[in-house]
């Protein structure tokens, strides 16, 4: 027996799945700055190509320097509740050092 399952009531509608795919390791924005919205990370899949570190930024650093080895990465599972926060109208940032980063984010934005 096939159940369907309405998306729109288990994920909300306004989530952003960011592809993250850095050409060289260093700052790569996953959402610019919106006046009066805050971007949130609900979830996610991060990989680093060579050992190094990673961190999100917004106006400030919102985690510290994350050091992963070579070919490893994290995966947040999407959550209801955000792992991190950016403050009002500030871009979020990732910011890697020697290793660059492939996956994907899931971004909520609001105020």
């Amino acid at each position: 027996m096939t159940t369907n399952v309405r998306i729109s009531n288990t994920y909300p509608d306004n989530l952003t799945y960011v592809s993250v795919a850095q050409g060289a390791a260093g700052t790569t924005e996953l959402a610019a700055a919106v006046a009066g919205k805050k971007h949130k990370i609900m979830g996610g899949i991060l990989v680093l190509d060579a050992a190094g570190t990673l961190k999100f930024t917004g106006t400030a650093d919102l985690t510290g320097a994350m050091s992963l080895a070579a070919n490893a990465g994290f995966v947040l599972p999407n959550n209801t509740l955000p792992y991190m926060q950016t403050t009002e109208g500030a871009a979020l940032s990732l910011v890697t050092v020697t290793g660059k980063a492939s996956g994907v984010i899931i971004i909520k934005t609001e105020s």
